[in-house]
């Protein structure tokens, strides 16, 4: 399962708005491709949240993917944190 619960956008190199979405699901990505060897990093009711940076799509599979994806955040609020922190321009829908 994976669910868009944040909106937004970014501005890029100065001038060039970009979408941010934040996405909640319920399965460790890095972990199920490959890219952790650690457990899967899940809260206690079992979800995860990823920023994505730009236009995204749906794979074949219905999962959401993009051209950059941020390090996996515990809580929704993490994740809005990071980003307001680190994202020139951001604007939240």
């Amino acid at each position: 399962m994976q669910l868009i619960v944040k909106k937004g956008k970014w501005t890029y190199a100065e001038e060039h708005l970009e979408k941010i979405i934040i996405v909640e699901q319920d399965w460790d990505e890095l972990y199920e491709t490959g890219y952790s060897e650690d457990d899967p990093y899940l809260n206690s009711d079992g979800l995860v949240y990823f920023i994505h940076y730009g236009d995204y799509q749906y794979n074949e599979f219905g999962n959401i993917f993009s051209r950059s994806m941020s390090i996996p955040f515990l809580s929704l609020k993490e994740a809005e944190v990071y980003a307001e922190q680190h994202v020139a321009g951001l604007q939240w829908d």
